[in-house]
């Protein structure tokens, strides 16, 4: 059977630019929009969002690409749950998701 059913994450990127003040404009629509759509922001231009099935990645793709603004660069890839919940955070300290959520391996650099 295909994995139509198996639970995926997708995990959006973006760069856009911010320097014109209607650049800032449409950069903060484009993460209003994208909070709309369920997506959460798990450092700063990468957003996830958790999907039941291919079926509403490919609704949710669609959606993305009718928000999208003008400039910049979208990357956007889906992952299993398993492969997400196999990150590995590397941080001087705690940020709020890993507080919140937790981890599994946290891997802790001391600044010199």
């Amino acid at each position: 059977m295909k994995s139509n059913y198996k639970k995926m994450r997708i995990v959006l990127f973006f760069d856009l630019p911010s320097v014109e003040k209607e650049d800032i404009s449409c950069n903060q629509k484009f993460v209003k929009n994208l909070k709309k759509l369920g997506l959460y922001m798990i450092q700063y231009s990468v957003y996830t969002k958790s999907l039941q099935n291919h079926s509403e990645y490919d609704r949710l793709l669609k959606k993305i690409y009718k928000i999208i603004p003008n400039k910049g660069n979208i990357m956007m890839f889906k992952l299993t749950e398993k492969q997400y919940s196999d990150m590995i955070y590397l941080s001087g300290e705690k940020n709020l998701y890993e507080s919140r959520v937790g981890s599994k391996e946290i891997i802790i650099f001391g600044g010199e």
